[in-house]
């Protein structure tokens, strides 16, 4: 299911900084920044690349349930952390300030998500609910130490209250790029 929402976003982001900038390649790429042994990714130069940084358990939801059929697991409400992250080396800095301009534009005006608006996305998902997540400058540190990179000009999103019931989500879902 992540897979399908991560997907499904990508996409929908893609179009709208393609047709913002008038490209006809790919603007966004969904892949970690480097590989295991800390190298840069080549796929990410030049554009938007999107990776998980958090999964966590909506525990709100789950205090107030109440469970309808003894002996069935109740459902999982889970919120996913997605980074957005701009790499354009050989100092082309400001172009990666204009990229993230253009995400954060782009979920300023796109911050729900259905089967109906979001070509992609599995018809299971009945809506989905995207925040911006302030990360402190302490926590960024954190954060890009671990992945293995400097910082380079990022933005979070929280995506809200996905629910997992145990059925499977097999489509699969081809790459942006």
């Amino acid at each position: 299911m992540i897979h399908n929402i991560v997907a499904s976003i990508g996409y929908r982001l893609n179009e709208y900084i393609k047709n913002s900038l008038s490209l006809s390649e790919e603007a966004v790429v969904i892949s970690s920044l480097v590989d295991l042994k800390g190298n840069i990714n080549p796929e990410i130069e030049n554009k938007i690349s999107i990776f998980l940084v958090n999964i966590e358990e909506e525990r709100t939801s789950k205090n107030g349930y109440f469970q309808k059929s003894p002996g069935v697991n109740p459902q999982a409400r889970m919120d996913i952390y997605l980074m957005f992250s701009a790499y354009f080396p050989n100092f082309n800095y400001m172009e990666s300030l204009r990229y993230i301009s253009l995400v954060i534009g782009f979920f300023q005006s796109n911050n729900t998500f259905t089967p109906s608006d979001t070509p992609l996305l599995s018809n299971s998902i009945d809506k989905l609910f995207l925040e911006y997540n302030n990360v402190s400058l302490e926590d960024i540190g954190k954060l890009w130490s671990n992945i293995g990179t400097n910082y380079v000009p990022s933005v979070c999103y929280k995506v809200k209250h996905i629910v997992f019931d145990g059925e499977t989500i097999s489509e699969n879902i081809s790459n942006i790029m």
